[in-house]
């Protein structure tokens, strides 16, 4: 019996890509799913692009939301899921036409299937990033593959769940998180099964925008930026004692990217509250594992820490020399 695949899609204003994520979805190879289009208060004609859907093919369900963010937005399409297997696309991004069918094959040995991925500029292909043979992972193995920068990572969008795993565990994304949440989501998955796998394709389109907010810092992308740390946080306390190598490593990314982040809060003029709350964090993590950073990482901690302002005047001479 074909299991149904529930495809949730977060939509906020994304009108100049909407119509072709939609349409690489409803022409998949594999037939059974439902598409919960969730409009995270879009201001654009996301809706209507939406509706046009809905009204022509009736495995497409629209879900209007306030602005609540993509958490907020994943997590409404998981409540009204009624699929088999759960998956995510984000409404920039689009699919070949047997990504589905690719993933539902992976289920005959795994309990979470990962695909491969095309990074697409508006240039073309600019990376493709798979594996030539399937990979199967046990749980030690696939917490150390989302962690690390390769095929598998965090992301929600490359993989497919089982919605019975997620329901009994009343596993959902951390909606209090701007950033990171795609990696507690991940971990608490991870360890809630045995194995995973890898398969051999590349048939997820990810949309790499240069004018994206999400990839240029300023105040307000760094008020949201800043929580990744309590993200990685949480996903330290959730990993069972036996992954002590793994902690280490979560702890040295907020050591190192959390000095950034509070540098930059000097020079964006955050409230002494706001800062001093996030330096704790930083400072707590520094405690654990300062005997594995370099002499040089223990400057550049130091420096971002009590110098702010000089390290970012640095910081952008290193920047225009190059």
């Amino acid at each position: 019996m074909a299991k149904k695949v529930s495809i949730v899609i977060p939509i906020y204003n994304v009108d100049g890509f909407l119509e072709r994520c939609l349409t690489s979805v409803k022409e998949q190879s594999y037939t059974f799913f439902e598409v919960l289009l969730i409009d995270d208060g879009s201001t654009d004609n996301s809706n209507k692009i939406c509706n046009e859907f809905v009204k022509n093919d009736d495995r497409f369900i629209y879900i209007y939301q306030k602005n609540a963010g993509v958490s907020a937005a994943r997590n409404n399409g998981i409540r009204n899921a009624y699929g088999d297997y759960i998956t995510f696309v984000d409404g920039d991004d689009f699919l070949e036409e047997n990504h589905i069918e690719k993933m539902v094959n992976g289920f005959f040995k795994a309990e979470l299937v990962i695909s491969g991925r095309k990074n697409v500029t508006e240039k073309g292909v600019q990376e493709i990033f798979q594996s030539n043979e399937e990979l199967f992972f046990n749980r030690g193995n696939l917490v150390k593959q989302i962690l690390k920068l390769g095929i598998v990572y965090s992301f929600p969008w490359n993989k497919m769940y089982k919605k019975k795993i997620l329901d009994e565990n009343s596993l959902h994304f951390d909606e209090s998180l701007d950033y990171g949440e795609d990696l507690v989501f991940n971990i608490q998955y991870a360890l809630l099964i045995h194995e995973s796998v890898l398969i051999t394709s590349s048939t997820y389109n990810y949309v790499y925008r240069e004018s994206s907010a999400s990839n240029h810092m300023n105040e307000d992308s760094l008020r949201k930026r800043v929580t990744d740390l309590l993200s990685i946080k949480k996903t330290i306390q959730i990993l069972p004692s036996n992954f002590m190598k793994e902690k280490t490593f979560l702890n040295k990314r907020i050591v190192v990217e959390g000095a950034r982040y509070i540098r930059l809060m000097y020079v964006y003029n955050f409230s002494a509250t706001d800062i001093n709350f996030y330096k704790k964090v930083v400072e707590n993590s520094y405690k654990l594992i300062k005997n594995s950073l370099s002499n040089k990482e223990k400057i550049i901690y130091y420096g971002n820490l009590k110098m702010p302002k000089t390290m970012n005047f640095i910081s952008k001479l290193k920047n225009i020399k190059n």
